[in-house]
């Protein structure tokens, strides 16, 4: 039988995982960090591009690895460029989107883009950590066209902790529930005094 197993597995050249149904398979890479999701895209062709349809994409500064050469800062801009680029090459709908970022400040320019793709890909689940301060520029406010893209249609949680009260992160909670008509749970935390609104 054993014999039998591995001339099968030389005829059809994939492996027990590979033959899995597509839902399994996104199962096993939900349970990964990013990271790791990717990295199995080395494994073989047929799983290049498959972290590509992860339907939550969680974010720490810990998904990717830290060169401990240069500066902080240098750190925190690759480490958006990357949630960038995971979000441009992803296809399919997400449905937790989770960002951290150890404190750091978000480039407002990158929180437009980002906006525009999780309203495309259906997000459900919207949700910042501690300490990151989310915002977008005002050449988003000033561009019109922003305003006419489809809303948060199946946008259910919104989360975010660590307001720091300023006008363009108060603009983009406002932005954000206003469109958002599913919405079931938001979850709104001060920085200052840890109230909940």
């Amino acid at each position: 039988m054993a014999e039998k197993l591995k001339i099968t597995k030389l005829k059809t050249g994939k492996d027990r995982i590979s033959s899995l149904p597509e839902q399994a398979i996104n199962k096993i890479l939900g349970s990964l960090s990013i990271r790791d999701a990717i990295s199995m895209s080395f494994l073989s062709k047929g799983w290049r591009y498959k972290w590509r349809s992860m339907s939550d994409l969680i974010f720490h500064s810990d998904s990717f690895s830290r060169s401990e050469r240069g500066p902080p800062s240098s750190f925190t801009r690759i480490y958006l460029s990357k949630v960038h680029r995971i979000l441009f090459l992803h296809r399919g709908d997400i449905q937790m989107f989770k960002f951290h970022s150890s404190g750091s400040e978000v480039i407002n320019s990158e929180v437009d883009l980002w906006l525009v793709y999780l309203v495309v890909a259906s997000v459900q689940q919207l949700c910042e950590e501690d300490g990151t301060s989310l915002s977008t520029s005002d050449e988003f406010w000033n561009d019109q066209r922003n305003f006419s893209f489809s809303s948060f249609d199946n946008l259910k949680e919104f989360d975010i902790t660590d307001v720091h009260g300023s006008k363009s992160e108060l603009r983009f909670i406002k932005y954000i529930l206003g469109k958002a008509p599913l919405l079931e749970v938001s979850k709104i935390k001060r920085l200052e005094d840890n109230s909940i609104w």
